[in-house]
């Protein structure tokens, strides 16, 4: 019994082994190596302006003359953005405007699948209901009432963050039309 014991020892200490050895071998690029070529993308010291007026880039410290000559430069001799470059995206009012108007279209669902849970369980107390529960979409509660306290909820939340994202806007200086796209 001893000797089946050692030899099934054996045998996983030589597989962990084979297993962790394998693990080492460095593998074989896969795919095609041309075409991973002209992928490719070697930025150069003349590219950092672009990079930087672009927001790519970050320097932590502070510039030595000769590099902060150079930076000024190489931006002076790139092309120019087409449209204003922010420091951050929050001082950007497209961003503002782009956010809001996914965060009113999330609140518009939301406000329209309120309406048709309240319409349908009007519907239910005057005994006028769907003969059949759809086990295609998304239920909104396990009773008709959880689920308009769910949607009110749902509405409340984003209605929040419509909220919080007017705040960030008043606290970077955003003209307050700019959320309203």
């Amino acid at each position: 019994m001893w000797i089946h014991r050692f030899q099934l020892t054996a045998v996983v200490i030589a597989l962990a082994a084979f297993t962790a050895h394998a693990a080492e071998k460095p593998r074989p690029a896969q795919g095609n190596q041309s075409q991973t070529q002209q992928n490719k993308k070697v930025w150069t010291n003349e590219d950092m302006g672009e990079l930087r007026s672009r927001g790519l880039i970050s320097i932590v410290g502070q510039d030595t003359p000769q590099a902060a000559a150079q930076s000024a430069s190489v931006a002076s001799n790139s092309a120019q953005p087409a449209g204003p470059v922010y420091a951050s995206r929050l001082d950007d009012p497209s961003w503002y405007a782009d956010t809001a108007a996914d965060l009113q279209a999330q609140l518009d669902k939301h406000e329209v699948d309120l309406e048709q849970q309240r319409a349908a369980l009007a519907q239910a107390k005057d005994r006028v209901t769907q003969p059949g529960l759809s086990l295609k979409q998304d239920n909104a509660g396990v009773t008709p009432e959880a689920g308009i306290e769910n949607l009110q909820a749902q509405v409340a939340e984003t209605q929040a963050m419509l909220d919080e994202l007017a705040d960030l806007a008043r606290t970077h200086n955003i003209p307050p039309g700019a959320l309203r796209g």
